[in-house]
């Protein structure tokens, strides 16, 4: 009887360890972490993105946002989070590949399993609607006579360095004021404390900020009459984009299945319509194809910055 009841208990192991082997991914509810303050510029695309996810991996998206120096505080506490897949995070380019090179963050590009691109689009340069400054040659002439204030988020975030890039093009500076996202800025703005911003093309629907050029290659469909910076001879392009990350160490098999997820989440039409409505452009990447590209943009980026004499 001993024996037989012995067996019996290895036996329901065997199953349940079994069953425990093969349960799918995901069995509860994950936690997406946001590194910037809600409503704001990667606040927007990463809610949408979460609310899709949630429908197709049927389970839920519980999003958090951990604000603070240039989000390097929520992705130092993602990349010491457990790599089981429960905890991910909707981060940008800048937080990713510019701010480690800044701060000597205890996370790098190594940190990461990435597991897919998610959004992408210019920046503008921007004024407030009713702002004196008309054109771009009037913002310079305004630098010139040492007059200009600019803002946006902490040093090194693509917004900033996009400014220090439009200043070295046309050889003036540019008062730089820090904010910890759009939502400050524009307060700023409207307060007269800062005359100019750089931003995405919804900085005028969610803001009332009049875009004076596009840091792009050619014009936007949404602003047809708004020139390039190539146009006006200087081609400064400046980009920002949206991934989908785990700490590294995550299973392969549940990266995948978040790449496989992502795909139909971002192709989604009520996911592209959302992001229609808030003037984003999409722009999806697969894990393979997105890990390639993120360890470009980390290199790169860090160069732009020594260049820039933002790092040594």
């Amino acid at each position: 009887m001993k024996l037989k009841r012995a067996m019996g208990i290895a036996a329901a192991a065997v199953l349940l360890g079994g069953g425990a082997a093969q349960a799918e991914y995901p069995e509860r509810s994950i936690g997406m972490m946001i590194p910037f303050s809600a409503g704001g510029g990667t606040d927007v695309p990463g809610r949408f993105f979460a609310a899709e996810m949630e429908k197709i991996l049927g389970t839920d998206i519980v999003v958090s946002n951990v604000t603070g120096a240039g989000g390097t505080i929520g992705a130092t506490q993602l990349s010491q989070a457990r790599a089981d897949g429960y905890k991910l995070g909707f981060m940008p380019v800048g937080t990713t590949t510019t701010q480690p090179h800044l701060r000597r963050t205890s996370y790098n590009g190594d940190s990461w399993a990435p597991i897919c691109l998610v959004a992408q689009g210019p920046q503008y340069v921007t004024v407030l609607e009713d702002s004196p400054v008309k054109t771009v040659d009037d913002l310079i002439a305004k630098a010139k006579s040492g007059k200009l204030v600019t803002g946006g988020p902490p040093p090194g975030s693509l917004p900033h360095i996009a400014q220090a890039a439009v200043a070295n093009a046309y050889g003036v500076k540019f008062t730089y004021i820090p904010h910890e996202g759009i939502n400050e800025v524009a307060k700023s703005m409207l307060g007269g404390r800062v005359d100019m911003a750089v931003w995405f093309g919804d900085a005028k629907a969610r803001f009332g900020l009049r875009p004076l050029a596009i840091l792009d290659s050619k014009r936007s469909a949404e602003f047809p009459d708004v020139p390039t910076l190539a146009e006006l001879g200087q081609p400064v392009e400046s980009f920002v984009w949206f991934g989908f990350f785990a700490p590294k160490g995550t299973p392969d098999a549940v990266v995948s299945t978040l790449s496989d997820a992502c795909e139909k989440a971002v192709n989604s039409a009520s996911f592209r319509g959302n992001m229609e409505k808030a003037k984003r452009q999409v722009r999806y990447m697969p894990r393979d194809e997105f890990a390639a590209f993120f360890a470009r943009q980390y290199e790169q980026n860090g160069s732009l910055l020594k260049e820039a004499g933002l790092v040594k």
